[in-house]
């Protein structure tokens, strides 16, 4: 019997040993660099949700940012898909291929040019692949927006390891129309006309593809790329009448609460002298009383959106911590451009394209965000949700491009801030890459010449490290559309045209078609042009624009800059 106890006090040994051993081998291999949760919503205005001052229900967000560092001066592009081309390959967007919003009627002369070749181009490198090569699983579900099949240019073909996507840069939130839409590569071939809406569908994806492998030790990088709240504006039904009669006072009240709010939050400065913001649309005490109810309706629907969107944000974010990943994630949230104005209603191409041609469309009140409608509510709610900043959408304006965006880390670690040093969305790339260990490839890349990316890491912010990453001596400049920027420190120079939507019946003002200067830390809603006493600064910026242009492939209608430069300053 003493012999057998023995016996068994030794194998229990052995395999205890083995097991220790197993679980020391399972262990090394685990790869303990965080993974990446990248949020992006499609034309939310600057101060659309909660903690940037807005009166829609975002508790998730909310959530999520009080544990986050606001990043209170990020920019973007005007419009959507350049801002997704420079998100993923860290480089301007004439560089990625995006010069322009893939059709000519945008922008005339471009066609057949270098940087308009309307796909995320081969001759950068985006993250997604460097991800995949460097042992991160990526997933992708949402708005694409950056190539098709037909140029090789789908999520699969840039490093997407699993992806669900809206190839185009709009849809039917309440019908999946499988000629839009490509999973792995591949189009589907079934539409789904019951039981969908676009911003569960996305997020059910993004939760099944982390679900396929999370158990495996490799961290990922999730791309989740929501279509809302982009027009059509649709809602889930059970959603519609959330927000009933909370808009009736209009839009010039929400634009000065939310204004009042977000000075409050500390997300925007105390905007002095606002009587001189440059209204597009009309006066909300000017509409009749049916133009009042349907705006304040149409405002209704964007705001169940938004608290849709934000309760999906939620369940993914559980989803994370249910699976013990959450701790290990560093999430990101953006929109991709300011607020959109465009009125699809009365714009003809849209209205033409979108409304008119389809025979099932449905546009009645009653009908309003549900299956069939499509509808849009124009500048003046833009302009509210991007207060205190001028224009919205189309703009190089700060309206346009400064977006609301955050940064922390699931474990709760990060320590709440704000910060309102000039960030640019094309910075993301050499962050995540910065915090996933990876060099910054340079020159060639598997043996092909590659881009070089042009943004710089702030993964030193998640250190309470805030040391700016531009100096206030960089000029930086930018362009969509005949639209151009340049920032250096608190100056911004600008030119304005007309952004092809937005403007239906509405005056052109007498400031655009020309240069402008403004000092943004004294005047961020752009209203004062100062450019007659800064002679010298004007001039510089003008000409740090041209070596960009010339630097960036960006194409110049000559007749146009011939008569639009006007180089010397008002007098």
């Amino acid at each position: 019997m003493k012999f057998i106890n023995i016996f068994l006090f030794i194998f229990i040994v052995l395999i205890s040993s083995c097991s220790v051993e197993t679980e020391n081998e399972n262990s090394n291999n685990l790869d303990r660099r965080p993974n990446f949760l990248i949020i992006v919503a499609d034309d939310l205005g600057y101060t659309d949700i909660s903690p940037f001052g807005g009166e829609i229900n975002t508790p998730n967000l909310e959530d999520l940012a009080a544990n986050s560092i606001k990043l209170t001066n990020f920019h973007v592009a005007p419009t959507c898909a350049p801002t997704r081309s420079m998100l993923l390959s860290g480089t301007d967007n004439h560089i990625a291929g995006v010069g322009s919003m893939f059709n000519s009627n945008m922008y005339t002369g471009i066609e057949n040019k270098i940087g308009y070749e309307n796909h995320l181009h081969e001759r950068v490198l985006p993250i997604s692949k460097l991800l995949l090569d460097h042992g991160y699983h990526t997933y992708m579900s949402g708005k694409w927006h950056l190539g098709t099949q037909n140029n090789g240019s789908l999520p699969s073909d840039r490093g997407f390891e699993k992806s669900f996507v809206l190839v185009s840069g709009a849809g039917d939130h309440h019908e999946l129309i499988a000629a839009q839409y490509a999973e792995n590569g591949i189009p589907l071939e079934d539409d789904i006309t019951e039981g969908f809406f676009s911003t569960d569908y996305h997020t059910n994806k993004i939760i099944d593809y982390i679900d396929s492998n999370y158990q495996d030790g490799k961290p990922f990088f999730a791309y989740a790329a929501y279509t809302a709240p982009h027009w059509p504006l649709q809602a889930p039904n059970d959603s519609i009448d959330k927000y009933s009669g909370r808009y009736n006072e209009g839009y010039d009240v929400l634009r000065n609460e939310r204004m009042v709010k977000a000075f409050e939050l500390g997300v925007i400065p105390r905007i002095v002298g606002d009587d001189d913001f440059y209204q597009i649309g009309r006066k909300w005490n000017s509409l009749s009383m049916e133009e009042k109810n349907r705006s304040a309706r149409k405002m209704e629907i964007y705001a169940a959106m938004v608290d849709n969107l934000d309760q999906n944000i939620g369940r993914l974010v559980d989803y994370l911590d249910n699976i013990n990943e959450l701790d290990n994630t560093i999430i990101i949230f953006m929109s991709d451009n300011g607020a959109e104005g465009d009125d699809v209603e009365l714009n003809p191409r849209h209205r033409r394209m979108r409304i008119t041609s389809n025979p099932l469309n449905n546009n009645s009140f009653e009908n309003y965000g549900r299956k069939n409608s499509f509808i849009s509510y124009g500048i003046s709610w833009a302009q509210a949700a991007s207060a205190p900043f001028s224009r919205a959408k189309g703009h190089m304006n700060e309206g346009g491009t400064r977006a609301p965006a955050f940064i922390l880390h699931g474990s709760g670690n990060t320590e709440p801030s704000i910060d309102n040093q000039f960030l640019r969305v094309m910075d993301i790339a050499p962050t995540i890459l910065s915090l996933a260990d990876i060099e910054v490839p340079k020159g060639k890349y598997n043996g092909k010449n590659i881009a070089q990316i042009e943004g710089r890491s702030f993964a030193s912010i998640l250190n309470n490290d805030f040391t700016p990453i531009y100096s206030d001596k960089e000029a930086i400049s930018s362009e969509l559309h005949g639209h151009r920027a340049v920032r250096m420190g608190k100056y911004k120079l600008l030119y304005e045209k007309q952004p092809g939507n937005s403007y239906w019946g509405f005056p052109i003002p007498e400031s655009w078609n020309k240069w402008q200067l403004f000092d943004l830390e004294k005047d961020p809603g752009e209203t004062n042009d100062i450019s007659s006493q800064y002679p010298e600064i004007f001039n510089s910026l003008i000409d740090e624009w041209d070596n960009y242009a010339s630097t960036h492939a960006v194409i110049r209608n000559t007749t146009q800059i011939d008569a639009e430069r006007l180089r010397q300053p008002p007098q």
